[in-house]
């Protein structure tokens, strides 16, 4: 049975059906009456597009036997795509003339050829695909396909999701059901009628080479077309006023002329200091009504963490901070705000991933060896281990079967100079022993057809970094629809991305520069008292707090594991951890609960024997 998101949920979802009588055939069921879903279709008549999309996300052109579409946030109608998609021969074609335009959003074709779809270069727009018996269908969503495909989950894959901080790529982007198969972000998926589906490359990352000036000035105006895609003229629009990054969005919509209600949380860290600087924001600022949500309020971590709400089409550790974010987005709702701009995405490309100074070794090596020097003394690296660390010339694939002969050892305290393909991961002390065999044999079995996503090992770790945030945010916002909010994340936009990529690594890698290039890029609009910020904000109190105040519910879950069902958890040792937690376990956590949370939305429960 085909699973699609209730409509209490208010997402926005499609399915891409194949021109054929058999692709209609499949479709058929999900078009009865009372569904409430809204159907496109190829020239020939028959359903291309089934879903729920509102009027404002949706732009349509028709070129005689061939359709475009774009699907999401942005600011086009049907002339605009009429105008761009002109001169296009094929699918393809047509799905890339609408490349570099703001927003967020899927470009989908139809032609009597075949059908093209992609997302968006951060990941946050997902494509999947997946065969049922000879159609091939696409959908923005895994679980819509796995209702076509028998819906089991990969085993193999759910135990994959439970390293720790996050599988690496391109594990954590593979869906955890059979069948079902994901599109990377910079390719386009290609079903044509006479062929197998394929993935084409459709992106690839911009040389990183202009000065400092010339990419600030790229990156403001691509910001600035982002947030006016999302804040238009003297409408309502709520922004999370916090860091650096969100006071940048926030700025750019009162700019434009939008009545800007500016949203902070108060966290039960005393040494968190966004408060006193978005105050100092808002009254610099001056047309901005700043609404602050006291800490003692706001839902912390792990609340409600018994009654998921939202069925996600992955697992996901959004679920841990879906209450408070929720919160916040109720409170924008209140203000009549339709929209709430977020920060998400910008620590990903706006931070100087440590990687880089690789990269900068090529071109500014004195440099590089300065920053090396810093950043070992900061992290507390060891001399030898950097060095070697520096000299390791192993392939990806190498590195990545190297990962599991150290699960235990990657979650130590001893700190490891992060210059490698990506973070080592690790396992929780809780799974069994037969799940972390499992899991160095997966990691291993992988490793041969594992490809980085660039021969840089700085370049891969950037863009590796914001597909793994892009798909917690992607969540996120998911779960804002239900209280009738749109979550924009204009820093996961295509332009914006590609305008943090293009700059010199020697203009954006220094240790003891907080974000350079946001700071440049927003010179001209925030008072330079804003632009001296150079903290973060540290939200691991609140999620010591949540995990003590929900340690009941904690023990609840562990009590009834799904997790345990599968073999990958011993119930034993997670109570114990539970009740007894040392430095690493609410870390270690995260992904348990992740994979065990989304069990209970995608799994009957278990029946009770007498």
């Amino acid at each position: 049975m085909v699973a699609v998101p209730d409509v209490a949920s208010g997402l926005s979802w499609f399915l891409v059906v194949p021109d054929t009588d058999g692709g209609r055939a499949l479709a058929e069921p999900l078009r009865q009456p009372g569904t409430g879903l809204r159907t496109l279709t190829h020239a020939s008549g028959r359903p291309w597009l089934l879903g729920r999309w509102t009027d404002d996300e949706v732009a349509v052109a028709e070129f005689g036997d061939r359709r475009l579409v774009a699907l999401g946030e942005h600011r086009l109608g049907a002339g605009d795509l009429e105008r761009l998609g002109a001169g296009a021969r094929d699918a393809g074609q047509l799905c890339a003339a609408l490349h570099g335009l703001p927003g967020s959003f899927h470009a989908l074709a139809s032609t009597p050829a075949g059908t093209a779809v992609h997302g968006s270069l951060s990941g946050y727009r997902r494509v999947f695909f997946a065969s049922a018996g000879e159609q091939t269908l696409a959908a923005d969503r895994a679980d819509v396909l796995a209702g076509f495909t028998g819906g089991r989950v990969d085993d193999e894959a759910l135990a994959l999701r439970m390293l720790a901080p996050y599988a690496p790529w391109p594990i954590f982007w593979q869906p955890v059901w059979r069948g079902v198969h994901a599109v990377p972000p910079d390719r386009r998926l290609l079903l044509d009628r006479a062929a197998a589906p394929r993935t084409v490359t459709r992106w690839r990352a911009p040389e990183p080479v202009l000065d400092l000036a010339t990419a600030a000035d790229r990156l403001h105006r691509a910001l600035s077309d982002a947030v006016a895609v999302r804040a238009g003229a003297d409408e309502v629009v709520a922004s999370d006023l916090s860091g650096l990054d969100s006071t940048s969005l926030c700025a750019l919509a009162a700019r434009g002329g939008s009545r800007v209600v500016g949203l902070t949380c108060v966290s039960p860290d005393p040494l968190d200091d966004d408060l006193p600087w978005a105050r100092r924001a808002a009254a610099e600022l001056g047309s901005v009504r700043h609404e602050v949500v006291d800490g003692e309020a706001n839902p912390l971590p792990y609340e409600g963490i018994l009654r998921p709400e939202d069925r996600f089409d992955e697992p996901t550790a959004a679920v841990l901070y879906r209450a408070s974010f929720l919160a916040v987005s109720r409170r924008a709702a209140e203000h009549g705000a339709g929209v709430r701009l977020t920060g998400f995405g910008g620590d990903e490309l706006l931070t100087a991933d440590p990687a880089m100074q690789l990269t900068l070794l090529r071109t500014h090596p004195w440099q590089a060896v300065r920053q090396l020097r810093l950043l070992r003394s900061a992290y507390r690296w060891g001399r030898r281990e950097t060095l070697r660390a520096i000299v390791d010339r192993r392939s990806y694939g190498d590195w990545m079967a190297s990962l599991g002969g150290d699960l235990d050892g990657a979650g130590s305290t001893r700190a490891r100079p992060l210059l490698g393909w990506g973070v080592p991961v690790a396992t929780a002390p809780w799974l069994t022993a037969d799940a972390r065999a499992r899991l160095v044999e997966a990691l291993r079995g992988r490793a041969g057809t594992a490809l980085p996503l660039s021969a840089d090992r700085g370049l891969h770790g950037r863009l590796a970094g914001v597909y793994a945030g892009a798909a917690n945010a992607r969540h996120l916002a998911q779960s804002t629809r239900r209280v009738g909010v749109t979550a924009a994340l204009p820093y996961l936009d295509d332009q914006v991305l590609e305008a943090c990529l293009a700059a010199h690594p020697a203009q954006v890698t220094s240790p003891r520069h907080y974000k350079p290039l946001i700071r440049a890029a927003m010179a001209p609009v925030l008072p330079e008292a804003l632009l001296a910020r150079d903290t973060k904000a540290d939200t691991s109190i609140a999620a010591t707090r949540g995990a003590h105040r929900y340690r009941d519910d904690l023990l609840a879950l562990a009590d009834d594991s799904r997790l345990a069902g599968h073999g990958l958890v011993d119930v034993a040792a997670l109570r114990a951890a539970v009740r007894a937690p040392d430095d690493r376990t609410w870390y270690d956590l995260d992904q348990t609960l992740a994979c065990e949370t989304w069990l209970r939305t995608v799994e009957p429960a278990p029946a009770i024997r007498c």
